[in-house]
């Protein structure tokens, strides 16, 4: 009875303080300031980046006729973090701000940012279940969530579909799995004009990362306090990528050879697959043979899962405006209209599923697709589903620095692996205590 007295109080206060601000925002007039990045998080080129936002001030401010929402253009993405912070320790930071992955530790830490759950649990035109689960974790920490997705991008396997036909090989089914994969590869890998060097390769760019995603296991536990390489799962998963580095021990394949048509798979981020599948794009690069994009293949313990990056958005802590900043970070995220901009003005995916998984997102993304590379445009919404959010605690990249060099040294040791990588996290464990 008192949990539920509790919940009752404090639905009545958040009614009576959006009852208040909407009478003051239709009394008086009202700025609200936004933080926006010019340009892609993903380097992707976009001659539109103030597409989408503009479009969510212009419905924001015919529904709010007394606010006006202001942001500072031509913030490059290289310069956001730094600007972000330096307007926190001013005390003049925006009310809405995107957040990027790499920051979303240290602005919870800070406590800048505005715990969105009562909101959430509140207002009926939204609901974190419109949201892909990977995409809506991004923005949670200790089971808070204090940003919601504003776009993302998922990881796919890019196929050479020239080279697999010419091998006699099928471009694997959604569904595939670590031995496929692997056996593909070692049936590719091979001498192709007789001089002695490898010159035809299964795979570039795969790592330990992907198969540690794609077998249920994680590096790091959420919060950061502890490294999780010894684990069952992610010895498995960096044995198999040593077993498959093992195919071109003697010749790496390099990002040129996938260019010029002499690799079998490459992870792709899906905004890479965007930029350059549609013309003029695909002429400047990958013309030479024909290529699609499918879901990662599965280890035993794990699905066709690939880790997710997410740009989210968040509310201020110290806003002077929090109902309207929540009504209008609702409008930039959960908003259908809104949301569907992010397939015709960028190369980003909604976290929405409603928008990713309907036939007018497919319709769009076919019209982008030459010939019969639609794979990743069906399958994007069961990646989506399947898609893994990675930590992003405070010092999260520079714990991960480190612990790379330290697992590609385990996997150079012919020793036992298993041995090699309990030191390894021994070693990382020291390192994030310090």
């Amino acid at each position: 009875m008192k949990g539920l007295t509790k919940r009752l109080t404090a639905a009545i206060l958040l009614a009576a303080v959006c009852l208040t601000a909407t009478v003051y925002s239709r009394t008086r007039p009202v700025e609200l300031r936004l933080g926006f990045m010019a340009g892609s998080y993903w380097d992707a080129p976009n001659g539109k980046c103030y597409a989408v936002i503009d479009a969510a001030i212009e419905r924001f401010e015919r529904e709010h006729p007394n606010v006006h929402v202001t942001y500072t253009s031509g913030i490059l993405k290289r310069d956001y973090s730094e600007w972000l912070v330096d307007q926190y320790l001013l005390g003049s930071e925006p009310d809405v701000f995107l957040v990027l992955p790499e920051d979303f530790g240290t602005l919870c830490e800070l406590g800048a940012l505005v715990p969105l759950d009562g909101y959430l649990a509140q207002d009926e035109a939204v609901s974190d279940t419109d949201f892909y689960p990977a995409a809506l974790q991004s923005g949670a920490e200790n089971g808070v969530q204090y940003a919601l997705p504003y776009e993302c991008v998922p990881t796919l396997m890019c196929v050479n579909k020239t080279l697999l036909e010419s091998e006699g090989i099928a471009v694997p089914s959604g569904d595939w799995t670590w031995e496929n994969f692997y056996n593909i590869c070692a049936k590719v890998t091979c001498d192709t004009d007789g001089d002695g060097e490898t010159d035809q390769f299964g795979c570039y760019g795969y790592t330990w990362q992907d198969a540690l995603t794609a077998n249920g296991a994680s590096l790091f536990t959420e919060d950061g306090s502890s490294c999780l390489i010894s684990e069952p799962k992610a010895v498995q998963a960096v044995a198999f990528a040593q077993r498959l580095s093992k195919l071109t021990a003697e010749t790496a394949p390099s990002a040129r050879d996938f260019d010029e048509g002499r690799v079998a798979f490459r992870p792709f981020l899906f905004s890479d697959y965007r930029t350059y599948q549609p013309y003029p794009w695909r002429i400047k690069r990958y013309s030479d043979f024909l290529w699609d994009c499918i879901p990662m293949p599965h280890g035993p313990a794990g699905g066709n899962s690939s880790e997710l990056s997410t740009v989210l958005a968040g509310i201020s802590s110290r806003s002077a405006h929090t109902t309207l900043a929540w009504q209008f970070l609702r409008e930039l995220t959960a908003n259908a209209d809104n949301q569907s901009m992010l397939f015709t003005d960028s190369h980003s995916v909604s976290a929405l599923r409603s928008v990713t998984d309907s036939d007018e997102t497919r319709r769009i993304l076919r019209q982008d697709t030459p010939g019969e590379s639609q794979s990743g445009v069906e399958m994007l919404s069961d990646v989506m589903e399947q898609a893994v959010a990675a930590p992003r605690f405070r010092n999260y990249d520079q714990a991960l620095l480190f612990t790379e060099g330290l697992v590609q040294n385990a996997m150079e040791d012919e020793h036992n692996l298993s041995l090699q990588l309990q030191r390894v996290q021994h070693q990382v464990q020291e390192y994030l205590q310090e």
